[in-house]
């Protein structure tokens, strides 16, 4: 069995005897790719992220938009449509947002914005704000507003964390006297063991209730298919997502159990290939070659370099050099590698590594 099945095997037998902690309130994510979570948001995967940490947008590789549709516990009234799209530069990244829940006597609908900075070191900061609205039939309407304060950081290749403050500062919601959300600290963390595979950890804690362990997991057996499965804690609900990635556009199904309530089913679309591609964990497996022993040299041409050679560069694994490879033989020569941001995959922080290693001739 190759090591990265092993790997897989490892995490899924770890999650199924994690052991259950006191939970605080059910939440329904905005996406299948949510359901973890703060686990979910150490290695994001759509703009939707922005609702929960607004630093992980600056995860993300590229700009996209991304629509969900979900009926929490089988229950139509609390249907639930969300709307998220974000832009990504070297430096920085924003996006917005729109969430809707609820029937015609009962909506409850959240509209949200979000910055984040790529500072250095892997470290990116955020900044996000909401206009939270509630209609009742029976009681009229109330708004509020909310900010929310994220970072996430990568302190070395293939290890990430994530933590957000959210509704750090907040109105009351019309005159009801009650705050426009609660506030809820969360922190996380995760790892990239090997390529395509992904394990994170978090806890969150919600004013007046215990705190709430969340783990997810993801793998990727091939380039368009990724599975990921979770745990969140008592009462012990388990989640799995599957999804199906064709060029730029991203299509997803999720379940989530629940031991006394229905299951919740969620879908979701996602164009612009815009989610975060992790580095993996350097295990010292790739020797440094001897530059008059290599049989090549930095700078490579791209327009002439094969995948092994690409696969030299550090941060570039299998994936992302085939992705390369197949936009080069599509698309032809290019005159510059800042071009390469065009790839699948590609964001602003591994274009900036790919400049110290290819040139365009």
């Amino acid at each position: 069995m190759e090591a990265r099945s092993w790997i897989m095997l490892s995490l899924v037998v770890g999650l199924l005897i994690v052991p259950a902690a006191r939970a605080a309130f059910e939440q329904a994510p905005e996406s299948p790719w949510l359901q973890g979570g703060v686990a979910s948001c150490v290695f994001p995967v759509s703009p939707m992220t922005l609702f929960h940490n607004p630093a992980s947008l600056g995860l993300l590789e590229g700009p996209g938009l991304s629509a969900s549709a979900s009926r929490p516990f089988g229950l139509r009234r609390l249907d639930r449509g969300a709307l998220a799209g974000g832009m990504m530069w070297p430096a920085a990244a924003a996006g917005a947002g729109v969430s809707l829940t609820g029937d015609g006597s009962y909506t409850e609908g959240t509209i949200g914005t979000a910055l984040a900075w790529r500072i250095r070191g892997g470290l990116a900061l955020g900044l996000g704000g909401s206009v939270r609205l509630l209609r009742i039939s029976s009681y009229g309407r109330a708004t509020g507003l909310s900010a929310d304060l994220g970072a996430v950081w990568s302190p070395v290749d293939g290890v990430y964390s994530a933590a957000a403050f959210r509704g750090a500062v907040r109105t009351g919601l019309g005159d009801s006297g009650d705050p426009a959300c609660p506030q809820v600290l969360e922190a996380g963390i995760g790892i990239a063991p090997a390529e395509g595979v992904t394990l994170a950890i978090g806890v969150s804690r919600q004013e007046r209730l215990d705190p709430e362990i969340s783990v997810a997991t993801s793998f990727s057996p091939a380039p368009p298919v990724s599975l990921s499965a979770g745990l969140l804690t008592d009462p012990g609900r388990f989640w799995a997502t599957l999804t199906i990635s064709l060029g730029r556009l991203d299509m997803g199904y999720g379940y989530s159990a629940h031991p006394t309530l229905p299951g919740s089913n969620l879908v979701a679309v996602c164009w612009g290939g815009c989610r975060s591609a992790p580095q993996p964990v350097d295990w010292g497996g790739r020797q440094d070659e001897d530059e008059e022993n290599a049989s090549f040299e930095f700078p490579l041409d791209i327009n002439s370099a094969t995948e092994e050679q690409l696969l030299e560069i550090p941060g570039i694994g299998p994936a992302r050099a085939s992705a390369i490879i197949s936009w080069l033989e599509e698309n032809g020569p290019v005159t510059s590698v800042d071009q390469l941001i065009e790839v699948p995959g590609i964001g602003p922080a591994m274009l900036e590594t790919l400049e110290d290693w290819l040139v365009a001739e």
